[in-house]
């Protein structure tokens, strides 16, 4: 069962209300009627829509929810990505026993665990806790706090109580008081992420990883893909994301080479860069009227190349001038490895025929890249190709994606 998820089927009056998003982004609000490995049917005003598992992006409750005060005082990281505010955290040998408010009780393997942080959020501090995460060690890591620095030893983490955390320091046994640990972070463990199927986003904050997921008529289902079966009731869900192993968003890689060719070449001038999941100075990004959260902000005379391995068979991305531009005229060339998929244009007006002088609708990109290595984006001066028009060429790609 390639996504892991059983089976649902169960009357109306019981299930959740839901809204079902697809990958062509087609939007379904109903009751789940049943979800198997290869389809899910959801019983809507119009009737039974079936949507198969494969086209299926995302499942979010459409039932407005407060996010419940909960009494996680400690956040919990484990390897596979997900993420919990926990009441209580203990360890004896190789397993590790946590305290939800919502969830329960919750036992797990100590290698499932990749940091558990005791103290709350604090600016003076946050940074060099972060710092430490993402550092590659060898050896286990606690972290004290001394003042409004963060300081760490090395060493082998043991077992830990309500009072007391056992830690080996160069060869030495250390019992070492609870209150002050500030968090222990585990040595690097090969990431499980990439074996999750779903995740799933609680009204609590809490995020999840998931290899399974079922509705039992009740609850949800789930075992994480670091192990504990979990079940979650459909007041606490907020959203179920099908897309981590269908979708990559070009925003969430790096290039693999970005060039940038200004107007004028001399020291001083003006280079807009590209940029992530906004628009220039900092502003969301909208085409025709829409809000885009994920995708590319490109200025002309800018060349993108990412390196794709062979690994997806479309790209996808709503493409045009942002809507806060009035006069821009831009090239655009899409190649996958090095062969032209896509040579066309984006302008604020459109130039001749029934519909001259009107602006256009964002162009929908739907390019074949099956098995491309590399593929790149060129936004060009446009036709007019003036320096003048170069002040309003800025292209944006909404939503650009890759599906595998």
């Amino acid at each position: 069962m390639h996504y892991g998820v059983i089976l649902i089927c169960l009357a109306m009056n019981q299930t959740p209300a839901v809204e079902v998003v697809t990958l062509s982004e087609k939007q379904v609000k109903g009751t789940i009627e049943s979800l198997t490995a290869n389809e899910v049917v959801i019983k809507s005003t119009e009737g039974a829509v079936v949507v198969p598992v494969s086209e299926l992006l995302t499942i979010r409750s459409s039932q407005p929810v407060a996010n419940p005060a909960t009494d996680g005082k400690f956040i919990l990281k484990l390897t596979d990505e997900s993420q919990l505010g926990v009441s209580s955290f203990i360890s004896a040998g190789n397993t590790v026993t946590v305290g939800h408010a919502v969830l329960g009780d919750i036992q797990m393997p100590l290698t499932a665990v990749s940091s558990v942080r005791f103290a709350p959020a604090d600016p003076k501090v946050d940074q060099e806790w972060n710092q430490l995460l993402e550092r590659s060690v060898k050896k286990d890591l606690l972290a004290i706090r001394k003042g409004d620095v963060l300081d760490h030893l090395d060493g082998i983490i043991g077992s830990l109580n309500d009072t007391t955390l056992q830690f080996q320091l160069d060869g030495d046994d250390l019992s070492v008081k609870r209150e002050r640990a500030f968090g222990l972070i585990y040595s690097k463990r090969d990431s499980t992420s990439k074996k999750a199927t779903a995740r799933l986003e609680l009204v609590t904050g809490d995020r999840l990883s998931a290899r399974q997921v079922e509705w039992n008529g009740k609850k949800w289902r789930v075992r994480l893909v670091t192990g504990p079966d979990l079940e979650v009731a459909p007041e606490q869900l907020s959203t179920l994301d099908f897309s981590q192993s269908k979708i990559t968003y070009l925003s969430d890689l790096d290039p693999r080479s970005v060039k940038y060719t200004p107007y004028f070449n001399y020291p001083g001038v003006i280079v807009w860069e590209y940029k992530k999941d906004r628009a220039f100075e900092g502003k969301p990004m909208f085409l025709g009227k829409v809000e885009y959260r994920k995708g590319l902000a490109i200025h002309s005379q800018t060349q993108l190349r990412f390196r794709l391995g062979g690994e997806y068979r479309k790209f996808q991305a709503a493409m045009g001038i942002g809507d806060e531009i009035q006069q821009g005229d831009a090239s655009v060339i899409v190649k996958a490895d090095e062969r032209v998929i896509f040579n066309g244009s984006a302008k604020t007006r459109v130039a001749e025929g029934p519909l001259a002088g009107q602006r256009p609708e964002p162009q929908k990109l739907d390019l074949d890249v099956t098995g491309v290595v590399e593929l790149e984006i060129f936004v060009g001066f446009g036709s007019e190709g003036e320096a003048v028009t170069d002040i309003g060429d800025r292209v944006y790609f909404g939503n650009a994606r890759l599906l595998r």
